[in-house]
């Protein structure tokens, strides 16, 4: 029995359906279930819908994750992904970034992911007043990362 859900949000509608299959010997090692996710969204001032299917392969058995929990689990990892994605844009401007040559996207990735580890682990914070607040003293990123200067 498939999922379905149907959620109004941000000025959209969006229709989920979620199937899984139990699968055997699949061709990916320890493949349990293929999941096949459709999403049709539409925006609330628009008649026309946007349909988008995506497939997942998982090593939960159906006794694990039936397509409800599965579903959860999809949402979840998305909500993470997108909260942290949206501070990396909003904050670091990351897609506004015209980085594009050999490694260097992937080093601004690990340095933006470095920063906000730091900062986090310091305690609840509000990442961009605390990259302002670390900003106005060289000395301070460095003792937040417990380097003293002598």
């Amino acid at each position: 029995m498939p999922d379905r859900t149907r959620d109004r949000a941000h000025g959209r509608v969006e229709l989920r359906t979620l199937k899984a299959v139990t699968v055997n010997h699949f061709g990916f090692p320890h493949a349990a279930q293929v999941v096949q996710v459709i999403r049709k969204t539409r925006d609330l001032k628009a008649r026309r819908w946007r349909t988008v299917v995506v497939y997942a392969v998982t090593s939960l058995t159906f006794a694990q994750a039936s397509p409800a929990r599965l579903a959860d689990l999809l949402r979840g990892h998305w909500a993470i992904e997108n909260r942290l994605h949206r501070v990396r844009d909003t904050t670091f401007a990351e897609d506004r970034s015209q980085v594009r040559t050999g490694t260097a996207p992937q080093v601004m990735a690990c340095l933006r992911n470095l920063a906000i580890g730091v900062l986090s682990r310091a305690g609840p914070v509000n990442l961009a007043a605390a990259l302002r607040h670390h900003a106005r003293d060289p000395t301070r990123p460095l003792a937040t990362l417990g380097i003293a200067l002598g």
